[in-house]
């Protein structure tokens, strides 16, 4: 529950602009959750990781964490955005 917590900690600065803080906590978020086996933060620290570091020029940096994210696919729809997200970011198409 800790890697959740620190998602939204991490959507909170990002929203204030707080672009390093950010992507120190998304970080975090990657390894907790994966210390606490929780498959849903784990995407979602990836692609939101993935996403930023895209958005601020460094896309080399932005795709093991986004390949990485696609790896965890799902045949549900929980994480849908975040999937259709990656791929869009990696120029994967369906």
């Amino acid at each position: 529950m800790i890697a959740r917590q620190k998602f939204q900690k991490a959507l909170m600065l990002l929203d204030r602009g707080a672009l390093d803080r950010g992507e120190e906590i998304l970080r975090d978020v990657v390894v907790e959750a994966e210390r606490e086996s929780d498959p849903v933060a784990l995407v979602q620290g990836l692609v939101c990781l993935g996403d930023l570091l895209f958005e601020v020029g460094r896309s080399s940096e932005a795709r093991p964490f986004l390949k990485r994210a696609l790896e965890e696919t799902r045949d549900d729809d929980l994480l849908g955005h975040e999937f259709a997200r990656a791929k869009e970011l990696l120029g994967l198409h369906e």
